[in-house]
């Protein structure tokens, strides 16, 4: 279990007749001084004599050849403490991940800019502040580095960009600037994936250029990095992102689709959502008609200003998901959505959409996992006996016509975890059968705002765990019903049940109840 949460790995030591030197087993005991371990994870470390091989430790790898420490893995350990500069007494060490701890709002040591040897360097999530130490341009072999998630703040230090080999580079979730250009990334002519999301690049106006010029570059992320760029219009990208796969600028203010992405023949994904995208969906749309419309599988165009009536999205075969939410788009879905055979994702949320949506619009997608209508003004007419060749994860259809009767196709639905057909005008009586066997993964239930009757079932036996029930203004009567404890959050507002009140809730005791 250790293991599958990216822990400790075993060590390498007697089976091979490879011992660990004496002064590298000192080196990682004066580490583990330094070390808070609430859960004793490095109890196992000790110079007790049958703990005497440190390749033998949790979380230590040495080589087989040599017996020198060369890995130090504790990520997911839940320490704390302070990191031992003892580290460089291990000389051969090639890989150091201490992940997902905390060591209290502490600086990065400058001295891990000194572990030559290091190939891997992994600090994210560990709870660490101040700034990124230029030191560790110093680490000449690092081919991967991730700093994310961190409290790290200041200016990226140019020193980042003497290292030619690396290949996976991770700076985001921090409060990091960029006080003038981005030049020092012109250097990692190695560097895959580039992640530098919350970073603030407002005055790099060289940005474009720079990462568009990255050969290897695979995947990109500038997300909310307040990137100002009102047209790609003058960009020269001939020779650009010849290998991008994904091309992630969300939360920026970006007006317009970058045109160049439609000629990414590699291009996979493309999330543009939350910045200030305006004027006809379609046309947009074909600005991606080169032959990235090949390989595009994911289509993020969510919280804009985006208009008009939804494109043509059969030209565009491998798409998985399609996310255009909280835009201003109006018309009607066509049908030709159901030829998407690959589509596993579809949002279209809040927008403006009038429509009568058939089984024919779903038929041909067996691989939708979930689907969000909220919003719009679409009504679903679906033959009563019709069992979409889908199985949902999530479904949202608030406000979205389903009624009068509760739909016989959501019955179906057996590995759905959130279900809201809230305010769907739905005037049934209480589906008792369905109600009695809900899906067993179900986390969320919301058929609030509908007019609902009837008495809902016992359902006090049954395993709700963490279930969050919202059945609000409907036309609910009976007695007051008795749910499993195990239920997190209940709404029964605005319905017509009759008891006492007062032992419901000490029954209920626990759970928020409305």
């Amino acid at each position: 279990m250790r293991l599958a949460l990216g822990g400790f790995i075993p060590g390498v030591g007697d089976a091979n007749n490879i011992s660990c030197p004496e002064g590298e087993r000192q080196a990682l005991l004066e580490f583990k001084k330094g070390i808070s371990d609430p859960y004793g994870w490095l109890s196992f470390w000790g110079s007790e004599e049958e703990k005497k091989n440190c390749c033998n430790w949790p979380g230590i790898r040495c080589s087989n050849q040599t017996g020198r420490v060369i890995q130090l893995q504790l990520g997911f350990d839940y320490l704390g403490g302070m990191i031992s500069p003892s580290l460089l007494e291990l000389p051969y060490l090639t890989y150091l991940d201490l992940s997902n701890n905390d060591f209290n709002h502490s600086y990065i040591p400058e001295f891990i800019g000194s572990l030559s040897n290091l190939e891997h360097l992994d600090l994210s999530s560990s709870n660490l502040s101040g700034p990124i130490p230029y030191q560790l341009g110093n680490l000449s072999r690092l081919q991967y580095l991730d700093l994310s998630s961190s409290n790290l703040s200041g200016p990226i230090p140019h020193q980042l960009g003497n290292l030619s080999r690396l290949q996976y580079l991770h700076l985001g979730d921090n409060n990091l600037t960029e006080s003038e250009n981005l030049e020092w990334l012109s250097h990692m002519s190695s560097i895959e994936y580039l992640y530098l999301s919350f970073t603030n690049l407002s005055v790099a106006n060289d940005w474009l250029e720079v990462v568009s010029s990255l050969p290897n570059l695979k995947n990109l992320d500038m997300s909310a990095c307040n990137l100002r760029l009102s047209s790609f219009s003058q960009f020269n990208h001939s020779k650009s992102f010849t290998s991008l796969e994904s091309l992630q600028l969300r939360d920026n203010e970006i007006n317009d689709i970058p045109k160049f992405s439609g000629d990414i023949c590699t291009l996979c994904e493309l999330g543009l959502s939350g910045n200030n995208l305006n004027g006809q969906l379609i046309e947009h749309i074909n600005d991606l008609s080169g032959c990235a419309k090949d390989s595009l599988e994911v289509l993020e165009l969510a919280r804009n200003q985006l208009w008009g009536s939804l494109p043509d999205f059969a030209l565009f075969p491998s798409l998985k998901g399609i996310y255009l939410s909280s835009n201003k788009l109006n018309g009607t879905m066509p049908k030709t959505i159901g030829n998407l055979h690959n589509l596993e994702h579809l949002d279209v949320s809040l927008n403006y959409l009038q429509d009568v949506i058939s089984e024919a619009h779903f038929s041909n997608l067996s691989r939708l996992l979930s689907l969000d209508l909220s919003g719009n003004s679409l009504t679903l007419e679906f033959d009563f006996n019709w069992v979409p060749p889908f199985q949902l994860d999530k479904l949202y259809l608030r406000s979205c016509k389903l009624g009068p009767r509760f739909p016989n196709w959501i019955r179906t639905q057996r590995n759905v975890t959130i279900l809201d057909i809230s305010n769907a005008q739905i005037s049934d009586t209480v589906p008792a059968e369905w109600f009695a066997n809900l899906p067993p993964k179900l986390v969320s239930l919301n058929i609030s705002s509908n007019q609902i009757h009837g008495q809902l079932p016992n359902v006090s036996t049954m395993s709700l765990s963490e279930l969050r029930f919202d059945l609000s203004a409907n036309r609910l009567e009976g007695p007051l019903p008795l749910f499993s404890t195990d239920v997190s959050s209940l709404n029964l507002s605005k319905n017509r049940f009759r008891g006492h009140f007062h032992l419901f809730v000490k029954s209920m005791m626990g759970i928020w109840v409305f």
